[in-house]
């Protein structure tokens, strides 16, 4: 049974029951109970994270330990469950959402109590809101947001043909995961206020008084404004509109201070035209839209297929597939951790400064209906910069053998390796490690020199002396490994341009030469990740967390040194505030808290706080772990320096 835990509230300074919902002396909500997390719930889901609060429960991120692998429970306050109501909801809510079983509603996978707490077990989400999405990126592209709403109407008629009204949808009840290449995937979520089309069964009495509105005002449909009870599925058609032109126009069509004056434009006022708010919309688009807010619900889509089906032509269901993405969970915290800065930049700045992009693809030609081509990601990636203007895209991410990296690496140190026949063993153990990062740690070490010597008969010339790294630096064994990472998953003409068009300051080291024992100054190693992740990546950091990764690569032989052989994941955690002190001068961790399956991390650099290093260093930990046993590892940032936060945190959960 959980214990009964009193929490001191933030206002008054008094001490609540977990579950209160409102401080006694200022009314102001309280927070929700933190401190059980590393408790287990029903003898099974170990509570690793505090995800949420809101007025009826926590939601807390679990370690099922019987399954092993994650979920999401919700805990209703203790409060909260002392109302019959409240509970009924409760069940009410976990059962309309199991009953459906569609790709596009969250799955539930338990329900129960513990002690006199009911508690609902959901799939864990590894995603944005799209409350979070449009808070962050404004204004949705036309396709990216009609593949939302189609996604959205998906489940919703699966949800519809059974019988089940949502009744509040929001974009906060809207999760976007990557799915299948996906990266737009929507989940609905929160079924509290759901009802039954059809209330002929005991199991559909009403648990709201009759006209008394459910769900948020600004995306109720007009008639529950008007207070008609009646459960029509185009309720929930209405609501997916008003979300859609939000999306578009990046505002909601009816706002208002008060909940009067905004009950009155919703049943009353015309929206503003779309176009007027963003011209660029298709003007069937806008018609499609402006169907689903009519006044008159016979007016609007019949349901929600038919609603889909008019914005097929404006949003595809699928992105190409990149074979080299990140996990989903690390695709989606280098989405938020990309959004806040470019709205630090924005805050900065006052503006957004957006980096130059490829010149969109050729649309391809007209297919049948039943082989459409897949669209292109919906956010452009970003090219080469003018240097390379003259040099294939493909010629910049064509990938080598192992063999020529390794190869073209040592030609940068002036010591170049023998060929292999292809089809020898050795040739195929290198083919092998191409696609395993594993085989790093067993490679000799290497030195890196001047870009030149890569030129067809050039003489390398004389290296100068490596400046002396006074602000910071790196071991040369983690930045080597880094430079391989770069060789073999780009090509040998990736790595020399990228050398090449590095500043001359941070250039200097790496033309010098770097020794495994040798330290490179902290600022260009620096500059070296931004660049591959501008010029070869898309400049969404996803290139910047797998650099941490190889560099974890080329620290393996020091971690495995720790005592025992193999240390649990617990204990790698508690001793990596002396593993990086080891690799990296000029940064520190902090171990914040430790246990079965999670911990936290503080950040702690000495100079001029770097977002690069804090994504790498998701990156070092999450290898880490890996490299460790630990399975299904997730790494979130908390917290940055970077982006104007107090501190540095670092949040690690992982199956032992």
């Amino acid at each position: 049974m959980l214990p009964a835990v009193l929490r001191k509230c933030p206002h008054c300074g008094a001490r609540h029951p977990n579950g209160t919902l409102r401080c006694t002396a200022t009314g102001r909500p309280i927070a929700g109970d933190p401190e059980l997390v590393g408790r287990v719930v029903a003898d099974r889901y170990h509570l690793v994270r505090m995800l949420g609060d809101g007025g009826m429960g926590a939601v807390y991120k679990a370690a099922d330990r019987v399954l092993r692998r994650f979920v999401a429970i919700k805990l209703l306050h203790p409060a909260v469950a002392e109302n019959p109501s409240s509970v009924e909801r409760f069940q009410r809510e976990a059962r309309a959402a199991a009953a459906i079983g569609h790709p596009n509603i969250i799955d539930i996978m338990d329900f129960g109590r513990e002690g006199n707490r009911p508690y609902m077990v959901m799939e864990y989400l590894r995603g944005r809101s799209l409350s979070q999405v449009i808070a962050m990126d404004g204004q949705l592209s036309i396709k990216r947001a009609c593949t939302i709403a189609i996604h959205t109407l998906a489940g919703l008629q699966a949800a519809h043909d059974r019988g089940i009204l949502h009744r509040d949808l929001k974009p906060a009840n809207l999760m976007l995961v990557v799915r299948f290449g996906d990266r737009n995937f929507v989940k609905v979520c929160d079924f509290g206020f759901a009802a039954l089309v059809k209330t002929g069964s005991t199991d559909a009495k009403a648990l709201t008084p009759e006209r008394t509105l459910v769900g948020t005002p600004a995306y109720a449909a007009p008639e529950r404004l008007r207070g008609d009870d009646k459960r029509d599925p185009r309720l929930d058609v209405y609501s997916v509109g008003v979300v859609l032109y939000e999306m578009l126009a990046g505002r909601r069509p009816f706002d208002a201070p008060t909940f009067r004056e905004l009950a009155r434009k919703v049943r009353k006022d015309p929206p503003v035209p779309l176009r007027d708010v963003r011209p660029d919309v298709p003007q069937v688009l806008e018609r499609v839209v402006l169907k689903a807010l009519a006044k008159d619900r016979d007016e609007r889509w019949a349901d929600a297929e038919s609603f889909a089906e008019a914005l097929f032509p404006f949003g595809g269901l699928r992105v190409p597939f990149r074979d080299d993405m990140p996990s989903e969970s690390f695709t989606m915290e280098m989405m938020r951790i990309k959004a806040r800065e470019a709205r630090h930049r924005e805050t900065s700045t006052g503006q957004v400064q957006k980096p130059p992009t490829r010149p969109p693809p050729p649309e391809p030609s007209p297919e049948p209906a039943a082989a459409p081509s897949p669209a292109p990601a919906p956010e452009p990636a970003v090219g080469p910069p003018p240097a390379l203007a003259e040099v294939a895209d493909s010629d910049l991410t064509q990938r080598m053998s192992a063999e020529e990296a390794l190869a073209m690496v040592d030609e940068l140190e002036g010591t170049p390796r023998p060929k292999t026949r292809v089809g020898t063993p050795k040739a195929k153990r290198l083919r092998q490690s191409q696609t395993d990062n594993t085989d790093v740690d067993r490679m000799p070490e290497l030195a890196v020199g001047p870009p030149a010597a890569l030129a067809a008969g050039a003489a390398a010339p004389a290296p100068e002396p490596a400046p002396p790294v006074a602000s910071g630096g790196y071991q040369g064994r983690i930045v080597l490994a880094v430079l391989r990472f770069v060789a073999r998953k780009f090509g040998e003409r990736a790595l020399k341009e990228l050398l090449e068009a590095m500043p001359e300051e941070a250039r200097r080291p790496f033309e010098a030469g770097i020794g495994p024992d040798d330290w490179v100054d902290l600022a260009a190693v620096r500059t070296l990740v931004e660049k591959i992740d501008a010029r070869l990546g898309a400049d969404d950091l996803h290139l910047v967390l797998e650099a941490g990764r190889a560099a974890a690569e080329g620290a393996f032989d020091l971690m495995r040194s720790l005592r025992p052989p193999a240390p649990p994941p617990e204990l790698l955690v508690a001793e990596m505030p002396s593993i990086l002190q080891k690799v990296v001068r000029g940064a520190e961790l902090e171990v914040r808290r430790v246990g079965r399956g999670y911990g936290r991390l503080e950040l702690k650099e000495l100079g001029e706080p770097s977002l690069v290093l804090a994504v790498s260093t998701i990156g070092f930990l999450a290898r880490s772990l890996e490299r460790f046993g630990a399975d299904d590892v997730e790494v979130n940032l908390l917290s940055c320096r970077a982006l104007d936060d107090p501190q540095t945190l670092i949040d690690i959960s992982w199956f032992a």
